[in-house]
């Protein structure tokens, strides 16, 4: 299956039709193991802050007013770094992945082995760094 270059309409990469399945599939499931590594982190730190408050909560009154907590703004700043962000990147992993899946249906409802495949440049780059690995790992 020759694979061409969405931005540059140029040939790629010549590549059978089931090796360009099985780099699809290591792609997608790259991307769903990204997305669980991040819904790990930002639970790891929802937990991490829940024990923080729980510990600020059990002191006594005068404890609390000797225990320096952090302002407000900067436990907002905290959690767009280490939540909000997250979820936008959760977000752009689940667009590549949908990406991802309707090039496997485009591919599937091919049944030519010569026929051409129209790819965007970012998903040429990672079948192109996962050919040069040798298909282990991304």
């Amino acid at each position: 299956m020759v694979i061409v270059d969405e931005l540059y309409h140029n040939v790629v990469i010549t590549l059978p039709q089931l090796k360009l399945i099985e780099f699809i599939m290591k792609l997608k499931e790259a991307k769903a193991q990204e997305i669980e590594d991040i819904k790990t982190k930002i639970s790891k730190y929802e937990e991490k802050k829940r024990a923080e408050e729980a510990w600020y909560q059990s002191l006594s009154p005068f404890r609390k007013f000797f225990t320096g907590r952090p302002l407000s703004q900067h436990q907002a700043v905290e959690y767009m770094v280490y939540v909000k962000e997250r979820f936008k990147k959760i977000d752009h992993l689940k667009a590549q992945m949908r990406e991802l899946h309707e090039v496997l249906e485009l591919i599937k409802a091919e049944n030519e082995e010569t026929s051409e495949i129209t790819l965007s440049p970012a998903i040429v780059q990672e079948i192109k760094r996962l050919k040069s690995s040798g298909g282990v790992g991304i």
